[in-house]
């Protein structure tokens, strides 16, 4: 601490003392009159005023003109001193500050000092200050010493100021936030932020509350104030005024205006200045946010070795909390940006049989391949990267979306996880199998009347698929053999001499039921098959198509020959007439060459006939 604060609190504990030696008789004394407010008497007149007077209304005021009469008796208006114009603003000011600091400071040394100080500044009218301190008499040294040190507080730190200004932030993190306000004094030596907690100002927020779920609250400049957002969509607004009123900052002293032509007074209680400001600002909510895929097969049908791709229409969950709105986040430079999202694609498969929709795949589920896509533009429609199909089979794509793969400081804290399920028809591609089907009749020529089977050889049956059944059919007997890898027009009206069924669920070699035979002729086998899912629907393409055949093939052709009439027994020695029977009707035993003749025909009929495979596929 320098000496002069030493002197001056020295001074300042004097003060008192001094009051009470005026009271007892002293060389200065204080006159407490009507006119008069604290202050000294001048000894050598015992009429020369140095101090504030009191008014009626309770409030005291310096004198402003040393060159005017006293107030006594005078009336005055009141007005708002820096407007008058009879003065600069910093010296408004530096006014002000003093009204506001010693207006009635209550004892009779420090409003003479405060007296000189006006003056000091409102004009000396030539004389120096120790012409007008003489009225403290002997403390005129100390008047002086004290009027300077009051016009060195105004000209400081915290002093006199021209007025203040404020300013509000506010700060969105979600579901939380804060606002803080600051006041800022501009002192005549320079602005500064006012002491924080000095002051309370009237805060109201629009879109936000405070802790006790009011919008409206008197919150102390420089104090950080928690805050709540309403939470709603995606983004939050959220807005704040505030209002310092009755702020002793400013320039705005009061000017007891005089009617007459005595002194006009600088009163006590200079005009409060206010200070507002407001801010808004926009962030993301703090609410979960949902998104979800519409995903579709690139092919519902595919050959093997061709590639799929999924088709994904990302959007917005029905469910999400944010409603129909994509999740944002802040970026570096203030922006809002979209939630970015990776999408993982599974292509499952082959599996044997078409997927039963399910909330989850199989644990066991054959993987043919994983793909990702990364999404930072919100909602949208894109193409996975392909994936290739090995062979026959059904397969579905799956696909998911975890928050783990979204940082955290692109909102992957409020992403929410989705997953499609699993065997969805419009996810589900097929890709036909082609088995090959070899068919060979048990027998080719059968001798009067016997039994025949068609084997069935087959080879590409998908492991693991369900059963189909082949319907085989024997026509005939027909009386003349149709043309090779003919389908003879009418086949479907041919006489059929049985229909077998069987059940195919492996490759490998399949013989079906005997078909009895009995009349002799040209037969041959058809077959057919509904494929697999005959009750699938109608738009679903099966794993093993429909098939069938209903030409004629060599392989599959049976030649039944008529019975052989036996040859004639030889003839018993002619008995002798007299012990021959009489003979009535036709002739006895064939002969010899009509025998012979119909072997032959036998022979050539058969001729033509051979054994030969086919297949079918």
């Amino acid at each position: 601490m320098n000496r002069i604060p030493r002197i001056l609190i020295a001074f300042f504990l004097s003060l008192i003392t001094v009051s009470l030696a005026l009271s007892a008789g002293a060389t200065a004394f204080a006159v407490q009159a009507v006119a008069h407010g604290q202050g000294v008497i001048w000894k050598v007149d015992h009429t020369s005023w140095l101090g504030n007077y009191e008014l009626d209304d309770g409030n005291f005021g310096y004198c402003i003109d040393v060159t005017r009469p006293a107030p006594h008796g005078a009336d005055f208006d009141y007005v708002d001193g820096s407007d008058a114009g009879w003065f600069s603003a910093d010296d408004s000011a530096r006014l002000a500050f003093i009204s506001r600091r010693w207006g009635a400071p209550g004892d009779p040394l420090t409003a003479a000092a405060a007296q000189l100080a006006v003056w000091t500044i409102t004009g000396l009218a030539g004389h120096d200050q120790a012409y007008f301190a003489q009225r403290a008499n002997d403390d005129a040294d100390l008047v002086i010493q004290a009027a300077n040190h009051m016009l060195q507080v105004a000209n400081g730190g915290a002093g006199a100021s021209r007025g203040a200004s404020a300013t509000a932030e506010l700060v969105l993190e979600g579901s939380k936030g804060s606002v803080v306000s600051q006041l800022t004094a501009d002192y005549l030596s320079g602005p500064e932020i006012v002491t924080p907690g000095s002051f309370a100002g009237r805060m109201t927020l629009h879109g936000a509350t405070f802790d006790g779920g009011g919008t409206t609250a008197l919150v102390g400049n420089g104090v950080v104030t928690r805050i709540h957002p309403e939470q709603s969509g995606a983004t939050e607004q959220v807005s704040v005024d505030v209002v310092y009123d009755d702020l002793p900052f400013g320039s705005g002293f009061r000017l007891g205006r005089n009617t007459g032509d005595s002194q006009n007074l600088l009163v006590t209680q200079p005009f409060p200045t206010s200070a507002r400001a407001s801010d808004a600002e926009r962030g993301p909510t703090g609410l979960p946010f949902g998104p979800q895929v519409q995903t579709t097969t690139s092919s519902a049908i595919a050959e093997p070795g061709a590639t799929l791709t999924d088709t994904l229409e990302l959007g917005v969950h029905p469910d999400s909390p944010t409603g129909d709105e994509w999740g944002v986040y802040r970026a570096p430079d203030g922006s809002f940006a979209p939630i970015p999202v990776v999408i993982e694609s599974v292509l499952l498969g082959p599996f044997p049989a078409r997927p039963v929709e399910s909330d989850a795949a199989p644990a066991d589920a054959p993987v043919v391949c994983t793909v990702e896509s990364v999404v930072e533009t919100g909602p949208g429609t894109l193409e996975s990267p392909p994936c290739e199909v090995p062979e026959a089979g059904f397969y579905v794509w799956t696909d998911s979306i975890d928050p783990a793969r979204t940082p955290f400081e692109k909102g992957g804290d409020r992403l929410m996880a989705w997953a499609s399920k699993f065997g969805v028809a419009s996810e589900t591609t097929v890709v036909p199998a082609s088995p090959q089907i070899a068919t060979v009749a048990s027998a080719g020529q059968i001798s009067d009347h016997g039994c025949v089977s068609d084997r069935l050889t087959v080879d590409g049956f998908p492991e693991g698929a369900e059963p189909i059944t082949v319907t085989s059919t024997l026509l005939g007997p027909l009386t003349d053999r149709p043309a090779e890898g003919s389908t003879p027009k009418g086949w479907i009206d041919f006489p059929v001499a049985g229909t077998v069924t069987t059940a195919i669920a492996t490759n490998g070699t399949h013989e079906t039921p005997c078909i009895p035979v009995t009349a002799p002729g040209f037969y041959y086998f058809v077959f057919e098959s509904a494929g697999s899912d005959p009750s699938a629907r109608a738009d679903s393409p099966a794993l093993i198509p429909a098939f069938s055949d209903s030409r004629v093939h060599e392989s599959e052709s049976v030649a039944v020959s008529a019975p052989t009439t036996p040859p004639a027994p030889e003839a018993s020695p002619t008995p002798p007439v007299s012990a021959r029977l009489p003979q009535t009707g036709g002739g006895g035993t064939p002969t010899v060459m009509s025998t012979v003749l119909a072997v032959c025909a036998v022979i050539a009929g058969l001729a033509g006939l051979g054994l030969t495979s086919r297949r079918w596929r």
